[in-house]
Order: structure tokens, then sequence, then C-alpha cells
């Protein structure tokens, strides 16, 4: 796909007419917030707080290379020993935002992960693991809080149904990049350091600034945000995750006082990691003609996506609970073009819970 359309498109979107609209922006409305994936897409009045929680899974499937999915005999063929062929996150994100202003919100926010990946053995090199029993198939795991993420919401923009607000946020490396597992071996399982994919964090200091704009009608709303992320430096394993930009777009229709349903348009491009994952086998050393995993390899990361997601609000509006806010998204892929060899998304499902006060 070429980007100069999708780029035009995300732009056009963003220019819809809403300057003849003429109410107040109601930040009470289901529609207010954008879909529970999107992080800082909104700001608070001064002197209320918010508690959240968000819960992802996220489920990637076969492997792909450019836009073409790939076989693992594929893989085996490009001279790799093993494959990934699923891999599995659940995500829980904590998240406190507080505002000292009506133009200033701050937040918070630190993941706990669980990820498991499934791989495949190539079948010629099964007798050299002896002690594998003939089984071709391996799982590592790993779980553990990711980084912790800080940022300044900054509002500069509020005229009658119009907000807008840039954000500056700093991630610090408290997610481990040290993870290990049990792999197959030539004496047995032996406990290895992992590729990225398997880390709770990215192991250096990084920035993520952001641009958020929304609008409402009477009975629906619009917003679009730009954000990236920023990597500072080099990880003590001698490798940068690559630099990410993402543009998303999103339409919320309310169905009633308590009820939005929303859809969104996400683009994303990813770059390679930079340098080389230190304390990772490159070369097995039953087989070290071959390579081991595509995860051990800088070319095979980064890329670009186009998502297609849908989602509902649902605001508690008498009772007890009031102002408690139920959200549910569904993300699937419309168009990946992947680096090297890499899984591809399935499917990300997105949970969340919100509670605002003054």
């Amino acid at each position: 796909m070429n980007k100069k359309p999708l780029h035009s498109l995300l732009f056009c979107v963003a220019l819809i007419p809403v300057t003849a609209w003429a109410h107040e922006f109601d930040g009470a409305r289901p529609d207010a917030h954008a879909p529970i994936s999107i992080m800082g897409e909104h700001t608070h009045n001064a002197r209320e707080w918010m508690l959240s929680y968000r819960y992802m899974f996220m489920d990637m499937d076969g492997m792909q290379t450019g836009t073409d999915a790939v076989t693992s005999s594929e893989v085996f063929a490009a001279n790799y020993t093993v494959t990934p062929e699923r891999m599995t996150m659940d995500m829980h994100m904590f998240g406190l935002m507080h505002a000292p202003s009506d133009r200033l919100t701050l937040m918070a926010m630190i993941p706990f992960k669980e990820i498991a990946m499934d791989h495949r053995i190539f079948p010629n090199a099964l007798p050299l693991i002896s002690l594998n029993g003939g089984i071709d198939t391996f799982t590592t795991r790993s779980e553990g809080f990711g980084d912790f993420k800080s940022a300044a919401l900054y509002q500069f923009w509020n005229k009658e149904n119009q907000r807008a607000h840039f954000g500056f946020g700093i991630s610090l490396p408290t997610g481990s990049i040290g993870q290990k597992d049990l792999v197959p071996g030539p004496g047995g399982r032996i406990d290895r350091q992992l590729p990225s994919p398997m880390q709770l964090g990215s192991g250096t200091v990084d920035l993520f600034p952001s641009l958020t704009f929304l609008a409402q009608q009477e009975n629906w709303s619009f917003g679009f945000q730009g954000n990236g992320i920023i990597r500072l430096g080099e990880n003590h394993h001698n490798y940068r995750l690559g630099h990410e930009f993402n543009a998303t777009t999103w339409l919320s229709w309310k169905v009633g006082d308590a009820i939005s349903i929303a859809s969104k348009i996400k683009y994303r491009t990813l770059g390679e990691i930079e340098g080389v994952q230190s304390d990772l086998s490159f070369h097995p050393p039953f087989a070290p003609a071959r390579r081991t995993v595509p995860t051990a390899f800088s070319e095979n990361y980064g890329g670009e996506s186009l998502d297609l997601g849908f989602s509902l609000n649902y605001l508690v509006r008498k009772g007890k609970l009031r102002g408690n806010r139920i959200a549910f998204e569904w993300s699937v892929p419309v168009w990946q073009k992947l680096n090297g060899f890499q899984l591809q998304t399935d499917y990300i499902m997105t949970l969340g819970w919100q509670f605002a006060w003054k």
C-alpha cells in the first residue's frame, strides 16, 4: 500500500468541518472518551481525579514477511532452526490521572504483562536435540511489571464544541529485559535469555509526545490523535527498540445518555531494532551453519499496519456507581507490511474501567 494515499486520508478526516457546530463540549457524555485502547486522549477539569484499569489481550498467529503469509517450512528454508508460530499477551494496565488546573492534566501508568510464544523446531534438527523426546514444539513464557510511564497533557484549545491538547510523556525502564526460560538443546532444556518480544520493557528511557483533537455534535463526536515513541540511547543488552509513530482517528455515536459506540482507524509505523541483542544464541551449537530463531535478528522487526476497531462505552449516570465507565474494544489489522519474518497480529481485545471524581 502506498503511504501517500493513506496519509492523505487521515489528514482529510482530521479536517472534517467541525467549526460550524455550535454547542459546548460535554465531557460527561459517554462518547466524550475515545475507544478504550487510546491513551491520553482526554483531559480533566481542575481538581478532578481518575482511576483506570485496562485489560488487553493480543493474539498473534502465523508468520508473515512483507504482506505475505509464510509457512514454518518457508522460515526453515530461510536457514532458521526454530520459528515462532503463535504469541499471546495479557496486559493489565493501571492508571491514575489528576488535573491541577483546567489546562493541565497529569497521568501515570504501569502495566503487568503475561507473554507466551509457541515455537516449532526444524524437523532435521530434532535428532540432535536428544532430550526433547522427538517433540517438535515448545513454548516460552515471561511475566512481570513493564515500564512505568508518566505524562503531562496541556489543553491549548477549548472553544464551543472543540478541544485540543498536546502531551509529553516519559517512560522509565522499570520492566525487565533479562527474562529467561528453558529452551530445548542438545543436553536438555537450557535456561536462556529470551528475545525482545518476550521482554517486559524496552530497557531505555523513552519519550512519547502526542497531539489530540476532539469535537462533538449533538449525537456524535470525532477525534484524532497522533503520537509517537522516541527511544533514547541503547539498553544494557546492546540494542534499542525501533521508534514508533501512530495516527488514529475515530467516530463515536451517542446511542443514549449512557451508551456510545465507536469505530476507529489506526495507522502505525515501527522501525527496526538498532544494535544486536546480546546474550542470545544466534547459531545453535548442534547446527552452527544455521540461524536460531527470527526474533534474535534485528532485520525481523518493524513495519507498518492499518487497524480497524469497534468499541462500546457505558457510563453509569445514577445510583451509587454513578461516574463509573465500562468500555470494550475489538481491533483487527486490515493490512500489515512486516520487515523480515515476523508473527502477524490476529486481533486485539481491550476491556476497561474508569472512575472520575472531584
